[in-house]
């Protein structure tokens, strides 16, 4: 989401403009009988911050009393509790963060991970949510147990998310590891980010430990997902080592067991400029833009791409501009124009 700021081309257009967008998406979203929570997401989605800002202002704190069922008895009879989604919640908590105030989303995502708990620790000592008797099978009780055991790993998430954009890398990484008991099956794909975390503030030797990790949970697992899951995480460490070559023959490997993979594809190109081959990886990136524009127009291959144009030629701005033609073809509003580097 960060990728977003400043980088749609909402950002071009006028507030008149942007007002009248905001009125399209509610219209559209009042004829397909959906939820407000989807014009919210929309905003965010389109980069448009403040005014999903704007749009949260009448739920102020999202815990006013005529969000409850028990506010109107008549119309919801028997029914108990907020009739707000988690899923505005946790959007309300990180909103803020794309405004600048990442301290304020931390905040929030504290607030209803205090809830979240609560909530499980009384489900789990055989209570209803609110703490009350509970009248309901074990086998509903135990769903329950499973949503928010999935809801608190989602707001953990969202919190080690919002500390990573904050730089604070140490309670980032505890927050991705508390992550893993919520969402075990998502172990390798966890511990592989934060091992690439400290690749990028330059503890390598942790980084490795947790690539190991992974080495030893990916052996119980069939499929090639996690044969390339490893391959990808030697590259990566052999990239913070600046063993380029090494790192261009592991991306190379997982190449031929995946051949469309783009993450292998564009760290390839890279690691081959950084070892001195601009044409050789102008022509790995050019030809994956070319081969397959709705795979590969993606912000980072195309930042990557333009940077060579940079390199390259003093004629970087008519292929740039080539590239800005593709990508209005192919890819939607929300698209950063940032990584094209036409300023």
């Amino acid at each position: 989401w960060a990728s977003f700021l400043g980088g749609s081309i909402f950002h071009l257009l006028t507030p008149g403009v942007v007002l009248s967008i905001c009125a399209l998406l509610r219209k559209l979203i009042s004829c397909a009988d959906c939820s407000g929570s989807r014009l919210l997401a929309l905003l965010v989605k389109l980069g448009l911050f403040q005014n999903a800002e704007v749009e949260f202002e009448p739920f102020r704190n999202l815990d006013q009393p005529d969000l409850y069922y028990e506010y109107y008895p008549h119309v919801y009879p028997g029914r108990r509790g907020s009739m707000v989604p988690f899923s505005m919640r946790i959007l309300h908590a990180e909103l803020q963060q794309y405004l600048g105030n990442p301290q304020e989303s931390l905040d929030r995502l504290h607030r209803v991970k205090t809830v979240c708990s609560k909530i499980l620790a009384n489900l789990e000592q055989g209570l209803a949510e609110d703490g009350g008797p509970s009248s309901v099978t074990p086998e509903s009780r135990q769903a329950s147990i499973q949503l928010w055991r999935s809801r608190l790993g989602r707001v953990l998430y969202s919190m080690a998310n919002c500390l990573l954009l904050m730089k604070d890398y140490v309670l980032a990484v505890d927050a991705y590891r508390a992550v893993i008991r919520y969402y075990p099956e998502q172990e390798p794909q966890l511990l592989s980010g934060i091992g690439r975390i400290l690749l990028q503030i330059g503890d390598i030797k942790t980084a490795e430990k947790y690539f190991q990790d992974v080495e030893k949970v990916t052996q119980k697992l069939d499929g090639l997902q996690g044969k390339i899951m490893v391959l990808m995480n030697r590259a990566f460490l052999h990239l913070g080592q600046n063993d380029f070559a090494e790192a261009h023959r592991f991306f190379t490997e997982i190449l031929r067991i995946e051949p469309t993979n783009a993450v292998a594809n564009n760290n390839a190109a890279v690691c081959l400029l950084y070892l001195g081959k601009l044409k050789d990886s102008l022509r790995q990136l050019e030809a994956m833009v070319q081969q397959d524009p709705k795979h590969y127009l993606h912000e980072s291959v195309l930042f990557n791409l333009t940077t060579m144009y940079e390199l390259e030629s003093s004629r970087s701005m008519q292929k740039k501009q080539s590239l800005l033609e593709a990508v209005a073809g192919k890819e939607g509003d929300s698209f950063n124009t940032q990584c094209l580097k036409l300023a």
